[in-house]
């Protein structure tokens, strides 16, 4: 088989991407082969739910925040800005959701092609050119996000958010054209942004809730057989054990390089969360994504975000 994805096989996302196409060939005992085309080889990140669709590759890697109509109803996990903070937790939130709210996984199989495997970002956090201690820093700053519904966020904050393609933002952010970037924590780090904005502003409990997604084509999961299937939900709880301990090590692991560096990091307070946890943009976003998903066909797009919100709570209480 061959998979496709946009990253390279190194720091977080190659760790648990590799990791599992280890686990297939270990539990197979080598009856699975995966070729993985790395760094947007065969296709990039906009490409792939197309591409697996039409068996470009058999699987990929899918970044649900690419595909804000397509995958309307997976972007609802965009909508909770406070989940889980462990790695445990978050696992537990993912599973519960696609298992018990059919309408997201639907959504994929309209594609034709089914999750195989799920991981979880590093939590938001910021570079910035100049000195970013609290979210008040944040007014009149020109800061890139990458979804929609974090650009309405930083404008409660008064913040100038930009939309800027992800290929062009480190370019952006070292002309000037943009004074920050907000994303995902080791993006920053793996992409070397930090280096450029030294001013780094940390969210340990503002989780990214959308997460990474492996698919395959549903035509090649068809044809296999049931003892292959078993292989992938294998594969995938022995890669989930194994990615769990590097990614509970990586947030901090981060920090003290930045600070080995003499890059200024700072944590936001526990009341700085809770505030940003309680900007109006947030109902917002949600009034704004029903109205879209009803407009899309949706069957009470309002019973989603609920169901979602008790197993979120339920998985951070676990």
């Amino acid at each position: 088989m061959t998979y496709a994805t946009n990253t390279a096989p190194t720091d977080l996302r190659g760790e648990a991407e590799q990791g599992f196409l280890d686990a297939l060939v270990d539990i197979s005992d080598g009856e699975l082969q995966v070729v993985p085309y790395w760094g947007a080889s065969v296709l990039n990140g906009d490409e792939t739910l197309n591409g697996v669709e039409s068996g470009v590759a058999d699987m990929g890697f899918i970044n649900i925040n690419y595909y804000p109509n397509q995958l309307l109803l997976n972007s609802a996990f965009q909508l909770f800005p406070l989940g889980p903070e462990t790695f445990n937790g978050k696992m537990s939130a993912y599973h519960t959701i696609y298992d018990e709210v059919a309408p997201l996984r639907e959504e994929f199989a309209q594609y034709g092609q089914r999750i195989v495997y799920l991981y979880p970002y590093l939590p938001y956090a910021g570079v910035f050119n100049e000195s970013v201690t609290s979210f008040d820093d944040f007014e009149g700053l020109r800061i890139r996000a990458s979804s929609q519904w974090m650009l309405n966020l930083l404008a409660d904050l008064d913040a100038t958010p930009v939309s800027v393609p992800w290929s062009d933002t480190y370019q952006s952010l070292q002309s000037g054209a943009i004074d920050g970037v907000f994303t995902n924590y080791d993006s920053l780090s793996r992409t070397g942004m930090d280096a450029i904005a030294p001013n780094i502003f940390t969210t340990q409990r503002l989780w990214i809730g959308t997460p990474m997604v492996i698919t395959i084509n549903q035509n090649i999961w068809n044809s296999l057989s049931e003892q292959e299937r078993s292989w992938f939900s294998e594969a995938a709880q022995q890669a989930e054990q194994v990615f769990g301990r590097y990614y509970a090590n990586e947030f901090e692991r981060i920090a003290e390089k930045q600070r080995d560096a003499g890059y200024t990091v700072t944590a936001a307070s526990t009341e700085e969360v809770d505030r940003f946890a309680e900007l109006p943009a947030i109902e917002r976003n949600r009034e704004l994504w029903i109205d879209s998903a009803e407009q899309a066909g949706a069957e009470e797009p309002g019973a989603i975000l609920d169901q979602m919100k008790t197993l979120i709570d339920r998985a951070g209480d676990s």
